[in-house]
């Protein structure tokens, strides 16, 4: 997609706000890409990274849990508790700190894993399942044979899940849906709102008069 060039002073030909139009979004092509897109992605990709902490650190409290129940030891529930703790207090921060600023576009980042929500549950579904299908057999033998094995082979695979919709269906959910949030931040958030449009005065195509939006 091409655009207008900008004027003579400098100046952006046309202002943030037609950029970030829905009904321009509508009716581009949803591959098309523009700067705008190529901000949004890239900050949707760091937010993703962050989640996935967030969504790890109960996960770890769990194992510990999990390991002090069939250890009867309480250090397992203290040391994993306070480190998921802590995992998940750094991913809010930098999860909240990543979604305010401009991602640093210079800088390659490399996506390995599902792209959208749906993506991220099917992983988790295939994944899971084979596991499953080792487990479930143990579990029932567990159980016939009227053992504690059973519940903590359930709790083992149902955390394994648990670690799977962590580091694949929450970042995949993050990262499908980054463009029409990262509109609704720049146009509710001042500051975020302020670096974009001093990117839109200076950005220009490197390799051809690509346009800078639309989102």
């Amino acid at each position: 997609m091409t655009g207008p060039e900008p004027s003579r002073a400098g100046q952006p030909a046309q202002p943030l706000d037609y950029w970030l139009s829905r009904e321009l979004a509508a009716v581009a092509p949803p591959q098309a890409p523009t700067r705008l897109r190529q901000l949004a992605d890239a900050q949707a990709a760091r937010a993703a990274a962050w989640s996935s902490a967030i969504a790890g650190g109960p996960v770890l409290a769990l194992c510990g849990a999990l390991v002090t129940a069939v250890a009867g030891n309480s250090a397992p529930v203290l040391v994993l508790g306070m480190v998921g703790a802590a995992l998940a207090v750094l991913g809010v921060v930098r999860w909240k700190r990543v979604r305010s600023a401009l991602p640093d576009t210079d800088k390659l980042l490399i996506v390995r894993g599902p792209g959208s929500a749906r993506g991220g549950a099917l992983a988790v579904v295939v994944l899971g399942a084979v596991p499953g299908a080792a487990f479930i057999p143990a579990m029932l033998s567990a159980t016939a044979r009227e053992t504690g094995t059973a519940g903590i082979l359930l709790g083992a695979y149902l955390l394994f899940l648990a670690l799977l919709v962590a580091c694949l269906a929450v970042p995949a959910a993050v990262l499908g849906r980054g463009r029409r949030p990262f509109r609704r931040r720049v146009l509710a958030d001042t500051g975020l709102r302020q670096a974009v449009e001093q990117d839109l005065a200076s950005w220009r195509d490197p390799s051809g008069n690509a346009a800078y939006g639309p989102l």
